[in-house]
This record gives C-alpha cells, sequence and structure tokens, in this order.
C-alpha cells in the first residue's frame, strides 16, 4: 500500500510479508513535518513493526527531527524491531557524527539494500 498524507508530506507503505513499514517524507524534517511523520512512525514502531525511514527526500534534519529518530528507534527495540535509515544527506549523516548517534541508525543507500537487511525485496 502506498499514500500520501500531510498535503504532499510523505509517501507510506506498508509491507506485511517483512513486516515493515516505509517512510519517506518529502522535505526536511523539521518541526512542522515532524508533527506529520511523528504519529506514523511511532504508530509502525509500537506495533513491532521495521520502520525504514526514506530520507531521500530530506537535505536537512532540526532538533524535532532527531528527537523523532532517537524515540522511535528506542520505541522499535523495545517491541523487537528497528529502524533503518536509507540514503541520508551529508547534512543528516554529519549531525548523527556530531551527536554520537552514527552507529546507532542502521544505514543503507537505498530501500531495496534496506529490505533485503530485513530479509526480502518486495514487489514496488
Amino acid at each position: 500500500m502506498t499514500a500520501v498524507a500531510g498535503d504532499g508530506v510523505l509517501t507510506l507503505r506498508h509491507l506485511d510479508e517483512l513486516r515493515a513499514t516505509v517512510v519517506a517524507p518529502l522535505s526536511d524534517l523539521d518541526q512542522q513535518i515532524v508533527e506529520v511523520v511523528r504519529p506514523v512512525v511511532m504508530a509502525a514502531a509500537t506495533a513491532g513493526r521495521h520502520v525504514v525511514l526514506d530520507l531521500q527526500g530530506v537535505g536537512v534534519v532540526d532538533s524535532a527531527g532527531l528527537g523523532l529518530l532517537v524515540r522511535a528507534h528506542r520505541e522499535a527495540r523495545s517491541h523487537g524491531a528497528s529502524l533503518l535509515l536509507v540514503a541520508p544527506s551529508r547534512f543528516v549523516q554529519t549531525v548523527l557524527h556530531t551527536m554520537r548517534l552514527d552507529g546507532v541508525f542502521p544505514t543503507f543507500p537505498d530501500q531495496p539494500q534496506a529490505l533485503e537487511c530485513l530479509g526480502g525485496t518486495p514487489a514496488a
């Protein structure tokens, strides 16, 4: 399933065969966008679904976005799942490195590689 939520703020795919949800914000992870993305990401994490956060459309992350990543990671782990990052920008990588979080999140160059890590490559 693919859906667009919040007036084009994100795309969403549920991959039940992998127990995963792919969330792709379509702009920077700032306070305004995080308000739309957070409920989707946290619902998936709380349900024990792996969250594949595709950051191809994200150039910049602010403190609200960073907080979302940390909370979602913790929530997913506590429910036996994981948070995977796809294609983080140089800026996002730098922020993660500066905050010493670059080793916390598995990072992949594209969705197929992230999905392969979860055990499959389902049809798009």
